[in-house]
């Protein structure tokens, strides 16, 4: 029933976009005036191909297609209204999914040096390029299938105010009043039999539990940057061990389940040019608030930093990056990545069911360190993005290359992206994930490892 209706409402929303459309863009072609009502969009199909099983056939991980609707209204001087709405369906995670998502739904009120914007948005802090510490607003979907980094990104509901001081600063407040904690499916990871991947725990609707965020902005001519601060439920939440009954029953069984953790952060970033040089950079120094220090899927306050720089050379352009994150009050602890196999025999065993608790919550802290970055005191990497752009920017060649220094891990991220008309666009590309035992790109190369393709309209 419920996609029955959801299919009515995607199509009274397109079809009249569709008719209307037209007659929209032309009048604002012809008249210098902005439209009061703009539609765009788009229309894609993706194919991701996993690893192979066999020498001659790969293995199909993802394939969907996804409509996507962005509306914008506008009131004269004194407001806007913007939604973007997706629909996906298709094949994902060896399950079909039939996804309606309304991804931002928000108004614009302009009162002057004062702006005011309420309901489902997407909050994007920080100016580096993907790797942002002082962005703690934006839940992110970890495991999305997209060739586009920016559909990781997942809408909230908040309040946010922006007054200009004066020209060149800015002053801005965030209130998050409802929890919306990140994506990261720790049911795709092997796990032993008597363990049951729990629905995450979200805090309820109140005013204790909000999110509170601010920022000082200044605006220069050759350098922005910004001051930050924030107080509330880290997105990322850590996995931690259900109740266990006081008996194992016939069928043995543990719940873990997503569990948020409240945390403070200051932060600053930065942007500035040398000549023909970008410098971007980020700072945050997070501590988990006295409530949930030492828990096992609670973090250690740490301190991380960005520094990225970027040049280009005609139709070649290069992006250099260099992160760090410093742990406090390190302690060394055994990490390991997998959560130990135990026949139901053992654990009908009153013994090894006391056990149970305290040592899946040890296994755990070294399962959260993985999570957060966190099994070495000092954890650093550096990433490079090459890229080309040839034949009057109609073919576009780029890889991202990461190397952790502390774990041995790296990535690449070969794509090439063919401009076949205007509106058309065709997509290959890859992801490869490689790195010891006991460490995270281990963990989710057999998820993520393989090559895409994807071919986009836009209108």
């Amino acid at each position: 029933m419920m996609r029955i209706i959801e299919w009515i409402i995607l199509l009274i929303i397109l079809l009249p976009a569709g008719a209307n459309a037209q007659g929209l863009f032309e009048e604002a072609g012809t008249n210098e005036k902005q439209s009061p009502f703009q539609l765009n969009g788009h229309a894609r199909g993706v194919l991701y191909l996993g690893a192979y099983k066999s020498p001659s056939l790969p293995e199909i991980r993802s394939g969907y297609g996804e409509a996507a609707l962005k509306i914008n209204a506008f009131s004269g001087m004194h407001g806007k209204l913007f939604s973007e709405i997706r629909f996906r369906s298709g094949y994902e995670y060896n399950e079909y999914i039939y996804r309606f998502d309304l991804r931002e739904a928000y108004a614009d009120l302009y009162l002057g040096d004062f702006d005011l914007r309420a309901g489902q948005q997407i909050i994007a802090w920080g100016r580096a390029d993907g790797i942002n510490p002082t962005n703690n607003l934006t839940p992110q979907d970890y495991f999305v299938r997209s060739p586009d980094p920016d559909d990781m990104r997942m809408g909230n509901f908040l309040l946010k105010g922006r007054y200009t001081i004066k020209s060149r600063v800015r002053l801005e407040g965030i209130w998050v009043p409802v929890y919306r904690h990140s994506i990261y499916r720790f049911d795709l990871f092997d796990m032993p039999e008597y363990v049951n991947i729990a629905d995450a725990y979200s805090p309820k609707a109140a005013l204790k539990n909000g999110s509170l965020a601010g920022k000082v902005e200044f605006l220069f001519d050759r350098f922005d940057g910004s001051i930050s601060w924030f107080s509330g439920y880290d997105p990322m939440p850590g996995i931690a061990t259900g109740p266990l009954p006081e008996t194992p029953g016939e069928t043995p069984e543990i719940d873990l389940y997503a569990r948020p953790f409240r945390q403070q952060t200051v932060g600053l970033d930065f942007s500035f040019g040398l000549g023909s040089l970008g410098v971007r950079g980020e700072a945050a120094y997070r501590e988990p608030v006295s409530d949930y220090k030492g828990q096992a899927f609670v973090p250690s306050r740490d301190l991380r930093y960005v520094l990225g720089m970027d040049r280009s050379f005609g139709n070649f352009s290069l992006m250099v990056m260099y992160t760090c994150q410093y742990v406090f009050d390190f302690e060394e602890i055994k990490v390991l990545a997998v959560i130990p196999e135990m026949e139901p025999e053992q654990l009908q065993q009153p013994v090894v069911w006391g056990m149970l608790g305290p040592m899946m919550d040890q296994q755990l802290a070294g399962f959260n360190r993985i999570i957060f970055d966190q099994t070495k005191q000092i954890m650093h990497s550096l990433a490079a993005r090459p890229a080309i752009t040839l034949f009057h920017n109609v073919l576009d060649m780029e890889v991202f290359g990461l190397y952790h220094f502390s774990t041995k891990e790296w990535t690449l991220l070969p794509r090439l992206s063919w401009s076949i008309s205007d509106n058309l666009k065709l997509g290959l590309g890859g992801q490869y994930f490689e790195g010891p035992p006991n460490t995270r790109y281990n963990l989710i190369a057999p998820v993520f490892n393989g090559g895409f393709m994807e071919l986009q309209y836009t209108f």
